[in-house]
């Protein structure tokens, strides 16, 4: 444990020691980003569209992403935009442009009653699909902090599901009813028809620029994102069609049919967190 504490103090005096070296100038800059961490799906749903899958709730589930980004943009100096002086906190801002690829993630619980014999029993559906990739493109605009160490960011942008194969895993809370199953959602030519494959994202974030070269810095931070996403049509397993269309055939339910019945009422929205760790170049 001594060891440990011992290279935790020595990275700290070295990034102290690093600190001193002046930052970025304004300018152009090149910022290349990893980020990762958690995504908190947040589903919503109006009784009447949840009727039609036979549901009686519909919550989200906790997963992860990552993902990389590549930003472009323009630092204007405090001093010269405001007439600010020199050593005002408040040391610049900046607009940039930016391309990223990334996993997603859609966690969701959907419960219902289900007849096992004679009686009715309630069974929760635990729902976790993965696609990749996911393009985005953002703008941002950025204000700068002693002498442009401290970023504080907002961007808002557009992202696109390309994945027409997701991965998926799937368990219940009784498998005899719902067995556990890991398998591929096959998105056909006639359901990317019909779906909306395009989400709006408002990120905010918080970053640390440690120079290490004259035109070079270490990117430390973090960020969260909230994403707005209305798919119009609702994707799931042919396993969970079969057992749905099954069930309401024969409760002489209205049979539901995901590429023909839409779903106006659901977004599938989500809350992104984690860090990000990447590079600064002054161009």
């Amino acid at each position: 444990m001594k060891r440990y504490i011992k290279y935790f103090f020595a990275a700290a005096v070295s990034l102290l020691c690093v600190s001193a070296v002046p930052a970025l100038n304004p300018g152009w800059q090149l910022n290349v980003k990893a980020q990762g961490g958690g995504s908190l799906t947040l589903p919503s749903i109006s009784d009447s569209d949840l009727q039609k899958l036979s549901a009686n709730r519909l919550s989200g589930l906790l997963g992860y992403g990552v993902g990389g980004e590549a930003q472009v943009g323009y630092i204007w100096d405090t001093a010269s935009a405001f007439n600010l002086s020199s050593d005002n906190v408040f040391s610049g801002i900046g607009v940039s442009v930016g391309i990223g690829i990334a996993q997603g993630y859609a966690g969701q619980l959907a419960g219902s009653y289900v007849m096992l014999g004679d009686t009715a029993e309630q069974v929760d559906v635990y729902m976790n699909i993965y696609y990749s990739p996911v393009v985005s493109f953002t703008v941002s605009g950025k204000t700068y902090f002693f002498d442009n160490r401290f970023m504080a960011g907002l961007s808002v942008g557009m992202k696109m599901i390309a994945d027409t194969s997701p991965q998926y895993e799937m368990y219940s809370t009784n498998p005899n009813a719902v067995p556990s199953e890991v398998g591929t959602i096959v998105v056909d030519n006639d359901m990317m028809r019909t779906m909306n494959p395009f989400m709006t994202t408002i990120k905010l974030e918080l970053e640390y620029n440690v120079p290490i070269i004259s035109n070079v810095g270490l990117i430390i931070g973090g960020y969260g994102a909230f994403n707005i996403y209305s798919p119009k049509y609702i994707t799931m397993p042919q396993t969970v069609i079969n057992m749905l269309q099954g069930y309401q055939d024969q409760q002489l339910l209205p049979v539901f049919d995901p590429k023909t019945t839409p779903m106006t009422s659901y977004f599938i929205n989500s809350l992104d967190f984690g860090i990000t760790l990447g590079v600064a170049v002054e161009l």
